[in-house]
C-alpha cells in the first residue's frame, strides 16, 4: 500500500478536489458502500481514473495517511502538518478518556489544530466502542479547528467514512469543524462550549512550525498569548496555553509535541507559565527516538489539567511500551528545583541528585574559563580550503575543476573541532582560510586588497555570486569579501577544542595560539598545564554522564555540546597535588575512577 499511496500523492497532491473524490470513491468500492445522500455524496459523482489503484484494499488508516501526506509542501511548512501514528493517538485518547469525570458520550472533546481529523477519528471510534452511542451523536460533541480549509473538508470526509462503515450517513451540519486560526478563534463563543464552561477533553499534535517559517498574519497573533509574547516562539508553544484556556475546570489535555520546550530559549515563557500556574503536568519523554517518519523531531507526550500541583511527573519511555499501551512509573519533580530560564533538567530522582552533586561540586565551567564559538564566514567552502600544492609564495586551491593560487600572506591556519578527536589528527585535518583582515581585525580596503593580494582577490571575485547571496542578499559585512560575522576573528591563545555534538567527550589541546576554528568551540587559558588537567576532567565518565543527562539528544546517539549545555558543569576545586596526580594517571579507567571519587559519585 505504501508504494500505491506514494504514487497517488505524487500525482494528486496539488489537486485537492480530485484527491478527495479518488479516496472516497476507492474506499466506498473497497468496502461495498454507497453514499447517495449526506456529506459524502458530493465526492462520488465522478470516478477518478486511478480509483482502482486503491479500491482493492484501503482502510481508514490509509485514508488518514493519504490525506496527511498529500498536503502541498508549502502548506506543510507553514502549517506544521504531520501524520501522527495510530498507536500514539490511541495511547493519548485512552489516557484522557480514562481521566474523564463525566460519561464519555457527554464529554465535549476538541482538537484545536485538527488537521485532517486523525485524533477526532480516534476519539469517535473509541467513544463509540465503549458506549455504542451513534456516531452522529458523538460528532455533536466533537470539535475541531484548523487553519486549512482543505484539511477541515478532509476531516469531515474521514468522520463521514467512519460513520458510513457503521451504517450511518451524516450531513455537513452534524459537524462542529471550523476553518480558522486557533490563535484568535473564539472557542468559548460556541454555545455548547460556553454552556459547558470549556472542553472536557483536548487532544492533538500542535503544529510544529519554526519561528522563521511562521507567516506574517499568524506572527501578528502570537502576542495575544503570554507564552509567545516575547522572543521568537515556535508555533507549537502557545497551543499549550490555548488548550488550557479552553479546558473546563476538571478537563484533561493530551498532546504529542516536540520536547524542545524542556530547554529551548524560546520556550522560557512556557516553562514560566507552567510554574506560575502550578499546572498539573505529566510528561512521557521519547528522548532521541523518532516518532515521525522522515521528520527529525524529538518528541514527548504531555498531559495537563487545571488541578494545581507543586510538581510535575516525568518518565522516559520506549516507543514500544507506548505501542503496547503500557502504564509507566513516573518521577515527581518539584517545580521549585526547575530553572525556567536556563531550562528544565528532567530525569529520574537518582539522576537528578547526581546532577546536583556535579553542578554544586565547584564553580561552573563557564564562569571559570572563557568558552567561545568559532568563526562564521557564511561561505566556508569559499574561504576555507586544503591546499592541493604549495610553493614559495602561494597556496593552491581547487574549486569546480579549476586551480587558483592564493597568496600565503593573506591566509591563516584553521581547523574544524567537529571532526577532531585527538591531538594526533591535527596535522592531517588542519586547513587554510583566506582572511581579508588587518592585524587589528579590520576588513582591509578593496584597493589595498587588489594591490597586495591580486590572486586571492581574483579568486573571491570568481565566487562573488555565492558571497553576495549570503543572508538572502541583505547582509552588510563592511565589504562584499568580508566574513558574514565578525565573531572569533580576533580570538587567540592556547585552547581546548570540542565539537558542537558528540557521542562521547573529545577535548583536543591546541598549543598553536593563532590557530582559528570553525564549526566548534574552544575553551581558552594561558596555562598549558591547566588545559591538560581540564582535558582529563572533561573527557572523564563524570562529564560524559553529565552531558548525557542534561543536554539535547540526537537519534544517532550523539548529544549537543553547545555552550549552554557545557557551561554549567561544576569544576571541583582540585588542589595542585590532586591536579598533578590526575595528570600522572596512565589509563582512562584510572582517570574515570579518580574523578568519580573526587566528585563523590556512584555511577
Amino acid at each position: 500500500m505504501d508504494k500505491k499511496i506514494n504514487i497517488l500523492i505524487k500525482n494528486y497532491s496539488d489537486n485537492a478536489d480530485l484527491m478527495n473524490r479518488l479516496v472516497v470513491t476507492a474506499f466506498l468500492h473497497c468496502h461495498h458502500l454507497e453514499a447517495k445522500t449526506g456529506f459524502l455524496a458530493q465526492f462520488v459523482d465522478v470516478k477518478p481514473v486511478d480509483a482502482e489503484v486503491l479500491s482493492s484494499s484501503i482502510s481508514l488508516e490509509d485514508v488518514i495517511t493519504i490525506f496527511e501526506l498529500a498536503i502541498p509542501g508549502a502548506e506543510r511548512t507553514t502549517n506544521g502538518a504531520v501524520y501522527t501514528p495510530c498507536y500514539i493517538r490511541d495511547y493519548i485518547v485512552r489516557q484522557v478518556l480514562h481521566s474523564a469525570t463525566k460519561p464519555l458520550d457527554m464529554c465535549l472533546c476538541a482538537d484545536i489544530a485538527c488537521g485532517c481529523g486523525a485524533f477526532l477519528y480516534t476519539l469517535a471510534e473509541t467513544i463509540h466502542e465503549r458506549t455504542q452511542v451513534p456516531f452522529v451523536t458523538i460528532f455533536h460533541h466533537l470539535y475541531g479547528v484548523d487553519i486549512s480549509e482543505m484539511s477541515i473538508t478532509r476531516a469531515k470526509i474521514l468522520l463521514s467514512l467512519v460513520a458510513l462503515l457503521h451504517g450511518e450517513e451524516v450531513k455537513d451540519e452534524d459537524f462542529n469543524l471550523y476553518s480558522g486560526n486557533s490563535l484568535s478563534f473564539d472557542f468559548m463563543n460556541l454555545p455548547a462550549v460556553h454552556e459547558n464552561t470549556g472542553f472536557d477533553i483536548v487532544v492533538g499534535n500542535p503544529p510544529y512550525v519554526r519561528s522563521k517559517h511562521i507567516d506574517a498574519a499568524t506572527k501578528q497573533l502570537l502576542p495575544r498569548w503570554q507564552t509567545s509574547r516575547v522572543g521568537n516562539a515556535d508555533l507549537y508553544i502557545p497551543f499549550f496555553e490555548i488548550g488550557m484556556s479552553v479546558l473546563c475546570e476538571d478537563g484533561i489535555l493530551g498532546f504529542i509535541t516536540v520536547n524542545s520546550f524542556f530547554k529551548s530559549v524560546n520556550a522560557r515563557a512556557l516553562r514560566r507559565y507552567f510554574y506560575d500556574n502550578q499546572v498539573s503536568l505529566s510528561i512521557i519523554d521519547f528522548g532521541e527516538q523518532l516518532v515521525f517518519k522522515k521528520k527529525l523531531a524529538y518528541t514527548c507526550l504531555a498531559f495537563l489539567s487545571k488541578t494545581q500541583r507543586d510538581s510535575l511527573l516525568y518518565t522516559k519511555a520506549e516507543l514500544a511500551d507506548v505501542e503496547a499501551q503500557n502504564n509507566f512509573v513516573y518521577s515527581r519533580i518539584n517545580y521549585n528545583i526547575l530553572d525556567d530560564h536556563r531550562g528544565w533538567n528532567l530525569n529520574h530522582s537518582e539522576v537528578l541528585n547526581n546532577i546536583r552533586l556535579i553542578e554544586n561540586a565547584g564553580e561552573a565551567l563557564g564562569d571559570l574559563y572563557v568558552i567561545k564559538n568559532g568563526i562564521a564566514t557564511l561561505a566556508n567552502d569559499v574561504f576555507i580550503f586544503r591546499p592541493t600544492r604549495i610553493d614559495e609564495n602561494y597556496y593552491y586551491l581547487l574549486r569546480e575543476g579549476r586551480e587558483y593560487p592564493i597568496e600565503k600572506a593573506i591566509c591563516r591556519d584553521i581547523i574544524k573541532p567537529n571532526i577532531l578527536k585527538t591531538e594526533a589528527e591535527i596535522a592531517e585535518k588542519e586547513e587554510k582560510i583566506i582572511t581579508p583582515y588587518d592585524d587589528n581585525t579590520n576588513v582591509i580596503k578593496e584597493d589595498f586588497f587588489i594591490n597586495n593580494y591580486p590572486k586571492a582577490y581574483a579568486y573571491l571575485q570568481s565566487c562573488r555570486d555565492v558571497l553576495d547571496a549570503r543572508d538572502k542578499g541583505e547582509g552588510d559585512y563592511g565589504a562584499w569579501y568580508a566574513f558574514g560575522r565578525t565573531q572569533a576573528i580576533a580570538d587567540s591563545g592556547r585552547k581546548l577544542l570540542f565539537p558542537y555534538m558528540s557521542d562521547m567527550p573529545h577535548f583536543v589541546y591546541m598549543p598553536q595560539r593563532d590557530m582559528m576554528i570553525y564549526c566548534g568551540y574552544a575553551i581558552y587559558s594561558e596555562s598549558e598545564t591547566e588545559l591538560l588537567f581540564l582535558k582529563r576532567v572533561l573527557e572523564s565518565s563524570v562529564f560524559d554522564y553529565y552531558m548525557k543527562h542534561t543536554s539535547k539528544p540526537y537519534s544517532t546517539g550523539y548529544y549537543s555540546y553547545a555552550k549552554n549545555y557545557v557551561k554549567s558543569f561544576g569544576v571541583y576545586p582540585f588542589t595542585e597535588e590532586q591536579k598533578h596526580h590526575l595528570l600522572s594517571l596512565d589509563t582512562k579507567a584510572e582517570v574515570d575512577d579518580y574523578v568519580r571519587r573526587i566528585y563523590g559519585l556512584a555511577i
